[in-house]
């Protein structure tokens, strides 16, 4: 190897402390793994299948090392061999290959080489090494832009850059799984089958407290994206703060469907939230707590919700327009203080992708929808994420609201596991009969008043439907519908 003169040997990062004192450290790296692994491959061509598509040249620190894998590749790619012959002929009177040995450095790599009956262990510590190297340069880049943030480039821009390249860097950290056998997913299976027998329900996730939603999916699973949709003015938000009381009250009760619970919400503040949240569980109107119009038997009622509520695991973050890479960092925080079993976001359409998809919103939410899955896939949880639709429901005569409904859709519908529509008809009919209904038309609104519809559009995992509701919204609860109140 006297002969290799490749730049990226002598690659060195400085690293200043104190202001004065100054250390160069070579970036991290291994060139011992780089040329066992190529070596490896150079004896046996068959152990290129276990690392296909997961190491790239990109990641070699030796630039040399990166071009050989790169023509490596491309001959197993074509079903041809690769040894010092054939890559000889490959590279042919390229200068670099030359300065490095030619031929003669590829029949050392052969010779030296080993047998390797694990290559990804070679292949683990080569791609960590090549994160750790970007990581450094991110920290590098941050440190140089953070002297020149002027009038046009906030330091909250370019906090948002530095996330989301980190968020990047996060995904290409996530190792390649590759083929698993039907064993490690079947035990998976069978353990939730388990647990739901054990507690005599369906429940195999996080419950949403309404026993036909329940039925139907099983509560919110573990990994699931669920889409949850409606005009303004149905009920989103209350529907999906009582989902959150009702998995956080199971866990506290230690019952089936138990979870800690995370809220984003982009909206509305904590203290508003913790209203609804109040006024669901003391049974006491918003509105009457609000104006302190409370007799003693509704404020003992209060003080007792609020004793029991203080006690649940319901952690809110009020932070207006999140962008998608601040929600994921704080998520995996929360997950490792409180592992929180359920996430909800209060809305998507007010999240913020990367500076660099801001050129379209279109792409801007799909990569918001497509951040939040990698979330729910990353954390094992489900998240829920509140979404605007389209103006095109209020123009249509039926007006319950359609896949195509979803608003800016982007890739929502694509990626998300789970999609929910609300749909109140009292909410139209109250809009079509004005402020001086007829009898018949006052008859018709006192039966449907209450009544929610929840349908469940699309669910990668099982069946469609509808829920019937009964939504009280004074206290802004949803309750199971039975027929027997009608």
């Amino acid at each position: 190897m006297t002969g290799q003169k490749n730049a990226d040997d002598k690659a060195v990062v400085s690293l200043h402390q104190d202001g004065d004192a100054a250390l160069s450290r070579s970036a991290p790296h291994s060139q011992d793994a780089e040329r066992a692994l190529l070596g490896a491959l150079l004896l046996n061509n068959g152990l290129y299948a276990d690392i296909e598509g997961f190491l790239l040249p990109e990641h070699f620190y030796v630039g040399a090392h990166g071009k050989v894998y790169d023509a490596m590749s491309r001959l197993l790619d074509r079903d041809q061999v690769a040894d010092p012959v054939s890559l000889t002929n490959f590279f042919g009177s390229d200068e670099w290959f030359h300065d490095i040995g030619g031929k003669k450095f590829l029949e050392e790599l052969n010779e030296n080489a080993t047998t390797i009956i694990n290559v990804r262990t070679y292949t683990d510590i080569i791609y960590k090494h090549f994160l750790a190297r970007e990581l450094i340069g991110i920290g590098s880049d941050l440190a140089n832009d953070a002297f020149e943030v002027t009038t046009e480039q906030s330091p909250n821009d370019l906090i948002n850059d530095t996330e989301g390249r980190l968020f990047k860097l996060a995904e290409k950290g996530l190792a390649d799984k590759g083929f698993q056998n039907l064993k490690k997913p079947i035990v998976n299976v069978i353990e939730q089958i388990e647990i739901a027998k054990k507690n005599d329900s369906f429940l195999t996730g996080a419950t949403t407290g309404l026993k036909d939603l329940d039925g139907l999916l099983g509560g919110l699973q573990k990994s699931d994206l669920i889409i949850l949709a409606a005009r303004p003015s149905m009920g989103k938000t209350s529907l999906v703060l009582n989902f959150s009381l009702n998995a956080a009250k199971a866990l506290s009760d230690e019952q089936a469907g138990g979870a800690a619970v995370a809220i984003f919400s982009l909206e509305m503040s904590t203290d508003q939230l913790a209203a609804k949240i109040l006024s669901s569980s003391s049974g006491v109107s918003t509105t009457s707590m609000a104006k302190g119009d409370v007799k003693p038997e509704q404020f003992t009622r209060i003080a007792a919700a609020a004793d029991e509520l203080s006690a649940l695991k319901i952690f809110i973050d009020d932070t207006p327009q999140l962008s998608i890479s601040q929600v994921r960092s704080r998520a995996r925080r929360l997950k490792r203080q409180e592992n929180i079993g359920l996430i909800v976001v209060d809305y998507l359409q007010l999240m913020r992708g990367s500076t660099r998809a801001n050129d379209s919103r279109v792409n801007e939410i799909s990569e918001i929808s497509q951040g939040l899955k990698a979330i729910a896939r990353e954390l094992e949880v489900p998240v829920v994420a509140l979404s605007q639709l389209s103006r095109g429901v209020e123009s249509r005569e039926n007006k319950r609201p359609l896949l195509s409904d979803l608003r800016e859709s982007g890739s929502i519908e694509q990626d998300a596991d789970i999609v929910m529509f609300l749909y109140r008809e009292a909410y139209y009919k109250e809009r079509e009969f004005g402020t001086d209904p007829t009898p018949e038309q006052q008859a018709t609104l006192d039966e449907i008043r209450t009544i929610t519809e929840l349908l469940i559009s699309k669910n990668r995992k099982g069946a469609t439907g509808q829920v019937k509701l009964i939504f009280d919204g004074e206290t802004t609860t949803f309750r199971n519908f039975t027929s027997a109140q009608y």
